[in-house]
């Protein structure tokens, strides 16, 4: 086991890609979630309520300015090699900023629906990757997201432990509402932003989450955060300061960032002064959010919990509220070990 734990670390600190920021936006010219069959899951198909839900293309065309493609360069060699034994699938992307490529590793992108000159404001979702990870990795599941209508920042340096990432993620779409030259001038609602991430940026994300309001808005005087979604963690943060609400997920088979370890120790299991949830995929490992979103465990109720703190959508909340919420019999959570489903006593007032 103990050799197996040092393995995993060792492929996930190889394992990840990285984006380049265009000067012009491009528009991906099919604006489509590629759809990859249950049959060539690397381990498992997701399931579950929210995955049948959420877990597929939602109504908009999806338009970035992040540009991903093969990777072949650097360490990004080692993805084939990855795909081919198993480890990862066929869809992840990378690029070419360090150490995937020869471009600056520090680098940020957004993905929007591309029809959003006929929308309203939209939230944002402002994300971060894992340790030496950039945007390629998530380009599915951010598409997911962007597909349902927010718009999504990533950015990365591909350290990714700390806020510095999300603060500039935030600017950056700051930058862009008001630029009347970009695609997004007067379409971010900044007073709706939910801070998220995956590994070292799920830790950053709850070192982010746990900045004063007060702080927050010298990035921008209309920025709030309004909520978090942390997907397996980094131990770097504690829960106790975190200042909205929560949602943390992890995987059964992640020997990377273990379930019943940090992210349950002192962190979820330590936010008290908001309400919190988290919620530990059976069969999700530390590569899920990398995965095809047919293999990704975390598709469909994160895109439940982002349209429930985004819109305070109806069917999105009934995850998450009353006595009867949906997230504790959804069977992609449901399993041996327990409890795979908690929230806390504010979550529990909520109606």
């Amino acid at each position: 086991m103990k050799k197996s734990i040092v393995t995993t670390v060792l492929i996930s600190l190889l394992m990840a890609s990285c984006q380049r920021e265009e000067e012009v936006f491009k528009s991906d010219p099919a604006g489509k979630i590629s759809e990859v069959s249950a049959d060539k899951s690397v381990l498992f198909p997701s399931k579950g309520t929210a995955n049948i839900q959420y877990g597929k293309p939602g109504p908009h065309q999806v338009s970035t300015n992040a540009v991903v493609g093969d990777c072949n360069q650097l360490a990004g060699l080692v993805i084939p090699i990855l795909q081919t034994i198993g480890i990862l699938d066929q869809s992840i992307k990378c690029s070419n900023n360090f150490p995937y490529g020869f471009e600056s590793p520090i680098s940020t992108a957004v993905y929007y629906p591309s029809d959003i000159a006929n929308m309203n404001k939209l939230p944002v979702v402002n994300f971060v990757g894992g340790i030496l990870s950039s945007q390629g990795n998530y380009d599915q599941m951010v598409r997911l997201w962007a597909s349902y209508g927010f718009i999504v920042v990533i950015s990365s340096n591909f350290i990714n432990s700390m806020p510095d990432m999300h603060i500039l993620g935030a600017a950056n779409v700051a930058k862009l509402n008001k630029d009347p030259q970009s695609p997004l001038f007067g379409k971010a609602d900044l007073s709706k932003m939910i801070i998220a991430g995956h590994s070292a940026g799920g830790g950053a994300t709850l070192l982010t989450s746990s900045i004063s309001e007060t702080a927050v808005k010298l990035i921008d005087p209309d920025l709030k955060i309004v909520a978090a979604l942390p997907i397996e963690p980094g131990p770097v943060a504690i829960g106790s300061t975190v200042k909205v609400p929560t949602f943390t997920l992890t995987g059964r088979l992640d020997f990377v960032v273990p379930a019943d370890t940090w992210p349950n120790l002192w962190q979820s299991n330590l936010i008290k002064n908001v309400p919190a949830w988290s919620a530990t995929a059976t069969t999700a490992t530390h590569f899920s959010p990398t995965m095809d979103i047919t293999k990704n465990e975390f598709a469909g109720v994160s895109v439940a919990w982002l349209k429930y703190m985004g819109y305070n959508d109806g069917e999105a909340k009934s995850y998450f509220v009353g006595p009867q919420y949906k997230l504790k019999d959804d069977v992609q959570f449901i399993g041996l070990l327990t409890p795979p489903v908690k929230r806390n006593a504010k979550a529990d007032l909520l109606q």
